[in-house]
């Protein structure tokens, strides 16, 4: 008889999950549609996260304060400008408090449609855990950024955003002379939670046309800015450079339908 129970307690289980994942689908598609209205700002607060535990981390998390932040709001608005958005401000920045646990790591880009339905459950109970939120709310993203101190130059882990669920999670340098940078990956997944989609090729270059700052620019190369979604500035047809602020970057015009604008 202990089989049969298991597979019944199996099913239910999975029953329960996918009853779970219907309400969150639901809310989500209104979640959605309710960010493709620009007439109010949206709300975004960033949490850091000490991503090695060092004490050099700490502190500079402990010395993070708003305007380390404020070129992600001017950014937005400068760039909605151009696009005839006239919401203003487009973003109120909030400093949260420090988190002291990481999210939970998404899974392989080849899992199944279940392993990551369950990351995507997993990452909200986190969420509910420690800011007591499933992240069903309208027009607030929640960007959670994981500092992490110098390590010789190895590449960081994999940054992204959430559509659904307004929820970001970047891998940060805790390096004042950072900071610039660090918000140009901010915003790059700021945009991913508002429909925005990557713009670079499998080798890290800008697509063209829509990943170049101007397609249209004679000559073509080198590029004076990135577009954000690409998220480097073509010097060549094989070469690019990461930009050193937001002032290097713009949002496209294939970024700014995604986004609504």
């Amino acid at each position: 008889m202990t089989k049969p129970r298991l597979l019944t307690f199996k099913r239910l289980r999975i029953a329960i999950l996918l009853g779970v994942l219907a309400v969150v689908a639901g809310s989500t598609y209104y979640q959605v549609h309710a960010m493709a209205n620009w007439s109010r700002p949206l709300i975004m607060t960033i949490y850091p996260i000490n991503g090695t535990g060092t004490a050099a981390v700490a502190k500079y998390i402990n010395n993070l304060k708003m305007d380390d932040f404020a070129d992600l709001a001017r950014f937005l608005d400068e760039e909605a400008d151009a696009y005839n958005v006239t919401t203003t401000p487009l973003l109120n920045l909030r400093l949260g408090r420090e988190l002291h646990s990481l999210p939970p790591a998404p899974p392989a880009r080849q899992a199944g449609a279940f392993a990551i339905g369950k990351w995507s459950l997993d990452l909200r109970y986190w969420l509910y855990r420690h800011l007591s939120t499933f992240g069903l709310e309208t027009r607030h993203i929640r960007m959670f950024v994981i500092y992490h101190g110098e390590n010789n130059n190895k590449p960081l882990k994999h940054s992204f955003g959430l559509r659904k669920g307004l929820i970001g999670v970047v891998n940060a340098f805790a390096l004042a002379d950072q900071n610039a940078q660090n918000n140009v990956v901010i915003a790059h997944e700021l945009l991913h939670t508002l429909g925005a989609t990557d713009k670079y090729e499998h080798d890290g270059n800008p697509r063209f046309p829509e990943g170049y700052g101007d397609p249209r620019q004679d000559p073509l190369y080198p590029q004076e800015f990135a577009e954000i979604m690409a998220g480097r500035i073509a010097v060549s047809r094989n070469e690019s450079e990461i930009p050193d602020s937001l002032d290097q970057t713009l949002i496209g015009e294939a970024t700014a339908r995604e986004i609504h604008w």
